[in-house]
């Protein structure tokens, strides 16, 4: 069965996560950098993987507006689904979902803080990429079961 990817875009990095084959478990996976490489290494990923959706966290205001990130985060989507299509293949047919990602870094934080880990892993931005991408992740497949929970309810 495909697995989902999830990513948190930053200008620097990009925390990545992975499902679980059941589409259950969002599983904090690595940190790709963004550079030149960046499209290679997501498709490297995506085929090792077996991806066939991929959950893009999309950074809103408090108040649920665009900012800066959030044009950045867009413009990313579309060069990485235009980067897919050129690909061919099962690339080309991978979608794109924008996933509202509001509080997921403090919770990465918090979550940091509460494992017990030393500071200075702490303030390694990395940590809190893939655990953003997690926390992402983790929210589009609970909002998925939840769905599909009540689609399978009869009154």
């Amino acid at each position: 069965m495909a697995k989902f990817l999830g990513l948190d875009y930053g200008k620097v990095r990009i925390g990545v996560a992975v499902s679980d084959e059941n589409a259950s478990v969002a599983f904090g996976r690595k940190v790709i950098l963004n550079d030149k490489n960046m499209f290679v290494n997501l498709k490297n990923l995506i085929k090792e993987e077996n991806i066939f959706q991929i959950i893009l966290g999309l950074p809103l205001s408090l108040k649920g507006e665009k900012t800066a990130q959030t044009l950045l985060t867009e413009k990313f989507e579309e060069e990485l689904q235009s980067y897919l299509i050129k690909s061919g293949g099962t690339f080309s047919q991978i979608k794109i979902i924008k996933w509202d990602e509001r509080f997921t870094s403090s919770l990465a934080a918090d979550s940091l803080l509460a494992s017990g880990m030393k500071k200075k892993k702490r303030q390694d931005k990395k940590n809190i990429d893939i655990i953003s991408a997690a926390l992402i992740l983790q929210s589009y497949l609970d909002n998925l079961k939840n769905k599909n929970k009540i689609n399978n309810l009869s009154f």
